[in-house]
């Protein structure tokens, strides 16, 4: 119980955060600015995935067997990868430039500047006390960011009703933040000195590379909405939908923060154990997933009728479509935590390329007749189809032979 009450406290935290002042931001910030922010965080979110995101998440592995080194050695491989990175930055902030879209063109560099100086401490840290299972100190850091860097943003929205100079207070105190929390857990757990002893799982390095190509269809899946509706739609409905997202994910990540309580957990126990306990637990898993998309509902009815701007009220259809799929994402992440937890990277190939090869091409085609409310549905129905192939994965291997061996593709980034 007291692991998961500092797990799920600053998610709770920050969802009332986030709640409380986008109204504020929303109301502050020109609504095809704040678009714009959108549709830039979309794409460090996808720029940040070239850099090997299952390298530090495996880094937790070795950390929790007390490879403390790791957690290093897997921040300095993900650096490089991000300096590459830099070049496809480059290239749109001169598209940019030449387009004159200047506020996209800033916001941009603001981000990038963020993945360079920021987000990999945020990452490591998160993992590296994830790892040890010290929630209460995971709790503690991520609170303290949520509050300084949303509440502070907000006041900076408020004072300005400048999109940049909001950007940079929420960005780059979240680095700050992160930067200082990192070198405190160093030099408090000797991490240099571990380091350099080569106290080091290389293992995880293997496996996040494995898992790129995986992670960029990944994140094109889960992003490429934002780019079609900002590119298509325009700014301003990229801002109402975006908003519907947030509030998705928020609810989606109260469902997620059971994968941090039972990573370590799961690491230690064979896998047809866990299957088995999978087995007797799914419908209670379900009913639980039923009655948290009903409470979800319910709220975010109430939220955006009382409290954000008229221009927003479009976005409680777009969230009550999207909500159909909460109870596929709490049987989804269960298995995704069972397979991730033993680097079943075979099966994590197939269920990171096909499902969502499928979620593309549904919001490409449900979006093209249903426009924006197709793309949600296509969400609903995608995660359903993740749902399955993770059940299948998880309960039938051969399964897993023989799709690899259906694709090339496949075959090559399994090495089957």
């Amino acid at each position: 119980m007291g692991s998961s009450f500092f797990l799920n406290m600053p998610i709770i935290i920050n969802v009332i955060i986030v709640g409380f002042t986008l109204p504020f931001i929303l109301s502050s910030i020109p609504i095809q600015e704040y678009g714009k922010y959108q549709f830039i965080l979309a794409l460090q979110a996808w720029l940040s995935h070239l850099t090997g995101n299952n390298i530090t998440s495996a880094s937790k592995r070795g950390i929790s067997k007390g490879l403390n080194g790791t957690l290093f050695y897997a921040l300095r491989i993900r650096f490089r990868f991000l300096l590459i990175s830099i070049i496809i930055v480059v290239g749109i902030m001169l598209y940019c430039l030449l387009s004159r879209m200047y506020i996209l063109m800033i916001l941009l560099a603001i981000s990038h500047l963020y993945l360079l100086s920021g987000y990999l401490f945020q990452v490591g840290l998160c993992e590296y006390l994830v790892a040890k299972k010290r929630f209460k100190e995971w709790s503690f850091w991520q609170i303290v960011v949520s509050i300084i860097s949303i509440v502070g943003a907000t006041w900076i929205a408020l004072s300005t009703k400048n999109v940049i100079c909001y950007a940079t207070f929420q960005l780059g105190s979240a680095s700050f933040i992160s930067l200082i929390a990192l070198y405190i857990l160093a030099k408090k757990e000797d991490l240099f000195r571990s380091y350099k002893r080569n106290e080091i799982d290389k293992s995880c390095v293997l496996y996040g590379l494995k898992l790129i190509p995986v992670d960029l269809i990944g994140i094109t899946a889960v992003k490429i909405s934002h780019f079609i509706i900002g590119s298509v739609f325009g700014f301003t409905n990229l801002a109402v939908f975006s908003v519907a997202m947030k509030m998705r994910d928020k609810c989606a990540g109260v469902i997620k923060s059971v994968r941090s309580l039972l990573y370590a957990d799961f690491a230690k126990k064979k896998r047809s154990a866990l299957k088995k306990m999978y087995h007797s637990h799914l419908l209670k898993i379900t009913i639980l997933g039923v009655i948290l998309t009903c409470v979800f509902i319910i709220v975010a009815k109430f939220y955006i009728t009382s409290y954000l701007p008229l221009d927003f009220t479009t976005t409680f259809q777009y969230f009550i479509i999207l909500s159909f799929g909460f109870p596929a994402v709490m049987l989804s992440i269960v298995l995704h935590t069972l397979l991730e937890s033993h680097l079943r990277y075979k099966e994590l190939v197939v269920v990171g390329i096909i499902p969502n090869v499928t979620k593309i091409l549904l919001i490409l085609s449900v979006g093209y007749v249903w426009k924006i409310k197709g793309i949600c549905f296509a969400w609903t129905i995608s995660n359903w189809c993740i749902f399955i192939f993770y059940y299948y994965l998880t309960i039938n291997t051969n399964f897993v032979r023989k799709m690899i061996s259906k694709y090339k593709l496949l075959q090559k980034l399994s090495n089957f």
